[in-house]
């Protein structure tokens, strides 16, 4: 008896013992509030708030192995922010949790979303943000950041090479986005502006399209065959009245293509395209290269064998 009895007193010692222990989760902590008052101050673009948080030996580490000062950091963010005419960090859904580590570290752990509008042309980007903290007390005295620049870098370039476009040159380049566009709407009209009566369109050497209102008819057989059609543009080179445009299109078979029944498959090819452009910067002429083989192959269909 007096064994159970131990034994007994022995696990409440225990359970006491883990209830007094620290916590070493939490989805709420002041130093989660510290936080999400940090980022606050990001978006109101107040840097006195924001820097306050930090030691001044605080070690921040943005993409990257080497460490900057906050006041370093600071700088670059705001470099960053005077391409966007309005900026939101945090998203819809953002997460925070306040861990301690075995070596008793603190640590806040968030994720979240940086949603901006490019001030030069109104474009919205989205970059997924991951962000930890090192507290000690009430100070950030270490942060590591992780976010992916990439696309925001290349639509700061496109706008740049905009810039640097004559007249003519950005006039083709309406063209080309009008036509993207066209495709991807299903806005035959939207072609029809941007391009000359006569349009002529060249398929790998042969002549297919002779006027608008054939190539309005060699959209609505993708439009029938893959409603979902959709054009990726991948670079635009102009020179002169000349555009070598390079796409990728997707789409999916849920209808009659060819004379051939729907498949269900996807399909994704790349090609070129060399426009020609009269002076109000119509397009007049395409000649588009693409493997059809590759997507008769994706479509699953067989090749008859040559006589």
């Amino acid at each position: 008896m007096k064994n159970f009895m131990f034994l007994g007193l022995t696990a409440l010692l225990f359970i006491a013992c883990k209830e007094n222990g620290p916590v070493r989760y939490a989805s709420t902590s002041p130093e989660i509030d510290a936080v999400k008052a940090h980022i606050q101050a990001y978006n109101d673009g107040n840097w006195t708030a924001w820097t306050a948080v930090y030691v001044d030996t605080a070690k921040v580490y943005h993409n990257s192995l080497a460490a900057a000062t906050s006041a370093e950091v600071m700088q670059g963010l705001k470099t960053n922010l005077e391409s966007v005419s309005s900026y939101n960090l945090g998203g819809d859904d953002p997460f925070y949790e306040m861990v301690i580590d075995n070596d008793g570290e603190k640590w806040v752990n968030s994720w979240m979303a940086f949603k901006g509008t490019l001030a030069a042309n109104g474009e919205e980007i989205t970059i997924p943000v991951h962000i930890t903290y090192e507290f000690v007390g009430d100070k950030i005295v270490k942060e590591h950041a992780y976010y992916n620049l990439a696309e925001f870098i290349t639509m700061l370039q496109k706008i740049e090479a905009s810039n640097k476009m004559s007249a003519d040159e950005k006039a083709i380049q309406s063209t080309i986005d009008n036509v993207i566009k066209a495709w991807n709407t299903k806005d035959k009209a939207l072609l029809e502006a941007s391009t000359v009566k006569n349009m002529i369109r060249n398929s790998n050497g042969i002549k297919a399209v002779n006027n608008q209102t054939e190539y309005g008819n060699f959209m609505d057989q993708y439009f029938e065959a893959f409603p979902d059609f959709h054009v990726t543009l991948d670079k635009a080179i102009v020179d002169g009245n000349t555009a070598f445009i390079y796409w990728m299109v997707m789409g999916t078979n849920t209808g009659k293509f060819m004379g051939n029944p729907p498949t269900d498959k996807k399909i994704e090819t790349h090609g070129l395209s060399v426009w020609k452009f009269d002076r109000e910067g119509k397009a007049i002429q395409e000649d588009a290269f693409s493997d059809n083989l590759e997507v008769y192959q994706q479509l699953g269909y067989s090749m008859p064998a040559p006589k």
